[in-house]
C-alpha cells in the first residue's frame, strides 16, 4: 500500500468511526470539499467540521473504498460504496461514487465527486 493510499484508509476509517478530530487531522486547513447536501463548495477545516456536523443530525454515512488509482495528474481517484442512512437505520441510498483526491504535504487539499451511475460532478 503506497503513502496516498495509506493516507486514504485513515481518512475513511476515522469518516466510519465519527471520529471528526482524526478526520480533520488528515486535511490541509485550507481543504476544498464539495458540499453534497446543499451544492458548492467549503473551503477550510472550520466549514468542513460544521458540515459534517449537521450532516450527522440528519443522516448516517458509510464509505467503503473498492479500489484506489493514482492518475497521470497525481490526483488519487477512490471508487467508494456510499450507504446513506436516515438516523432511524432504514437506508436512503446504496450508490456507487468515485471520489478523486488532491493531495497536498501529505494531507487531503481537495476532494472531488464523479457520480458513476449519473454522470455528473460536484
Amino acid at each position: 500500500m503506497d503513502d496516498a493510499q495509506a493516507l486514504l484508509t485513515r481518512l475513511y476509517e476515522a469518516y466510519n468511526r465519527r471520529d471528526l478530530a482524526a478526520f480533520s487531522a488528515l486535511l490541509a486547513t485550507d481543504v476544498d470539499w464539495p458540499d453534497q447536501i446543499q451544492g458548492g463548495r467549503l473551503i477550510g477545516l472550520d466549514a468542513v467540521a460544521a458540515y459534517w456536523t449537521r450532516n450527522d443530525k440528519m443522516i448516517t454515512v458509510d464509505a467503503a473504498p473498492v479500489s484506489f488509482e493514482t492518475r497521470p495528474d497525481g490526483r488519487v481517484a477512490v471508487d467508494v460504496n456510499q450507504i446513506v442512512r436516515n438516523l432511524a437505520g432504514h437506508i436512503w441510498s446504496d450508490s456507487c461514487q468515485r471520489q478523486v483526491f488532491t493531495l497536498r504535504d501529505g494531507k487531503v487539499a481537495r476532494m472531488d465527486i464523479e457520480f458513476l451511475d449519473k454522470g455528473r460532478e460536484a
